[in-house]
């Protein structure tokens, strides 16, 4: 038995006691299936179609929508797959590494094969603990003139994420360098700091909204390959 549905009443109707009625009885064309085929919505080819039509159509478009956000999810799955899996090769490299130099060296050549970095730059600000220290340019002192550009990046934990001032890449490259993108990381121990910087050429490679949760796995894996490289202060 079908039931009884109430409906506006009156000689004339406005279109929005209309919509407000709908709005009240959402279950109005559950009663009324007909109406769908024969009510028409323009199209935007400017033909009409019915409402059944146009509802058919919406749900399409919706589901296509919900495809492609799904593809996006699983390209996106399968990338960051493929980042994990190239940065858990990279530690365990480089805890095998003899040796800063080796440290150093695995660093620029495997971010640049592996993450696209046209540059990659490591300054340590402490002391070498080993005898040929003056091989290996990235330890520059605790006091050193190139942290100050750093200190505020060094006062936190987070990445910095696009362009550098410029005394920043004189900083990183002794040179004024094009500006480019980058990824500056704070490396951060007890008795001792530095900066990882990783570089692109281009301008949109690295901005402020990338998200850097595997770069800080692989900032803890520098830190922890370094300690044992960087003289600790004598006892006094």
């Amino acid at each position: 038995m079908t039931e009884e549905v109430s409906e506006p009443t009156g000689a004339a109707v406005s279109a929005e006691s209309v919509v407000g009625y709908l709005r009240e009885h959402p279950e109005f064309f559950n009663h009324y299936p007909e109406l769908l085929l024969n009510l028409e919505v323009p199209h935007a080819t400017g033909q009409a179609v019915s409402l059944w039509e146009r509802q058919v159509t919406v749900l399409r478009e919706e589901n296509d929508k919900l495809k492609a956000r799904f593809a996006q999810f699983l390209d996106s799955a399968r990338e960051n797959e493929t980042l994990i899996r190239r940065l858990h090769q990279l530690a365990l490299g480089l805890m095998e590494a003899a040796g800063p130099q080796a440290v150093f060296g695995l660093l620029e050549q495997r971010l640049g094969e592996d993450f696209n970095a046209d540059r990659v730059s490591v300054l340590v600000f402490g002391a070498p603990a080993f005898v040929d220290s003056d091989k290996v340019p990235q330890f520059v002192g605790a006091d050193s003139t190139r942290r100050a550009p750093f200190a505020s990046l060094l006062a936190g934990s987070e990445a910095l994420c696009g362009r550098l001032t410029q005394a920043q890449l004189l900083a990183l490259f002794a040179e004024s360098a094009p500006s480019g993108s980058h990824v500056v990381m704070p490396l951060k121990s007890a008795l001792w700091d530095g900066v990882l910087a990783i570089s692109s050429h281009d301008a949109k490679r690295f901005d402020a909204n990338m998200g850097t949760e595997f770069l800080a796995y692989l900032r803890d894996v520098v830190v922890l390959v370094l300690e044992p490289w960087i003289a600790k202060p004598r006892p006094t």
